[in-house]
């Protein structure tokens, strides 16, 4: 994982116009768990969930950057 934190990373996909539930979707969990991780009231999400939410990341990034 990079240095950035998970709920920064939530910020910036939600900013980039992904739902609350696409992520969710994506990264196989409920979408309370993606709004408590952003909100910081789960500090450490499941791995599965927690690189899910890593590649979203990228791929924002990387098209941001194109």
């Amino acid at each position: 994982m990079s240095e950035v934190a998970l709920h920064e990373k939530l910020e910036t996909l939600l900013a980039g116009r992904l739902t609350y539930k696409a992520i969710a979707e994506r990264a196989g969990c409920d979408i309370s768990t993606i709004y408590r991780i952003k909100t910081g009231s789960i500090a450490n999400p499941s791995y599965s969930v927690g690189i899910a939410i890593d590649a979203l990341y990228a791929e924002a990034v990387q098209k941001t950057a194109a």
